[in-house]
């Protein structure tokens, strides 16, 4: 059992977790503390899931090591299915739960010393007790990017398997490099096109497992469409008023940089 002891909360909501999935509580993925007497016997670990907004009060993200009998009739749901059912909104504390304790999990040894990390009072992140090596949340940055051309966008399905929608580029930034040249990168080497005015939107966590997605839009210069194989099925330029199956805007950042500048372009037209 590794409980992180100083970081119990009595009184604090709970997020319980059974195999990467989570324990609804009807539709909420919050549980009150005072329904449980015995969870810690259940427990493998235990996060705090500090607020980081007025509306989002604190609360504890807990990995059970089983489901105790009192839970036994709820089918512990995949966090991603949460996602697509109930939108982002009321995913974000239990993604942010999820990220918290996929760090815990993956951290709980030193990757200098192979020691043992605890977790320390009142900060969020482990330390190694014996070569005083500190390690904080991990988290990801990722460029998501539309490429645009007029009144058409660029679109592309992943080689995914399951994949059948189509959505923005995307991928990680590199060592030592700028937000602004992982677009360019991304897209010559996603699909062979050059790009020019590339500029920042807006940004979203994405906890599959520890991304944070950097939302921008760019203009098509040159090129024609050349698939990377290992990466992208298809990708074509599709008109704003006939567009394939595209993400949700209240799921994904990708959705709404395509529904946000297709409004306004048709608003444009319509003018």
């Amino acid at each position: 059992m590794t409980v992180d002891v100083h970081q119990r909360n009595a009184g604090h909501d709970l997020i319980l977790f059974f195999e990467d999935r989570l324990l609804l509580n009807g539709d909420s993925p919050m549980w009150s503390s005072h329904q449980f007497d015995d969870l810690e016997t259940f427990t493998h670990a235990r996060v705090h899931v500090a607020p980081l907004a007025v509306q989002h009060p604190p609360c504890d993200a807990v990995q059970l090591s089983r489901v105790p009998p009192a839970l036994a009739h709820i089918e512990p749901m995949p966090v991603r299915q949460f996602l697509l059912h109930q939108g982002f909104d009321a995913f974000i504390l239990a993604g942010r739960a999820s990220q918290l304790l996929n760090w815990f999990r993956s951290h709980r040894f030193c990757g200098s010393c192979g020691a043992e990390n605890v977790l320390r009072k009142q900060q969020q992140l482990l330390a190694c007790q014996h070569c005083e090596v500190d390690y904080y949340p991990r988290i990801n940055p990722c460029i998501i990017v539309l490429v645009t051309r007029g009144d058409r966008i660029l679109l592309a399905r992943s080689v995914r398997r399951g994949a059948t929608f189509f959505s923005c580029l995307a991928g990680f930034i590199e060592p030592g490099e700028s937000a602004e040249e992982a677009v360019a990168r991304e897209v010559y080497e996603e699909v062979g096109l050059e790009i020019d005015n590339i500029r920042y939107v807006k940004s979203q966590p994405w906890p599959f497992p520890s991304q944070l997605m950097l939302g921008f839009y760019a203009d098509y210069v040159g090129g024609e469409i050349v698939p990377e194989a290992a990466e992208i099925a298809e990708a074509h330029w599709y008109d704003v008023n006939n567009l394939p199956e595209t993400p949700a805007p209240t799921i994904s950042v990708a959705g709404q940089l395509i529904q946000e500048y297709c409004d306004a372009v048709r608003a444009s037209d319509d003018q």
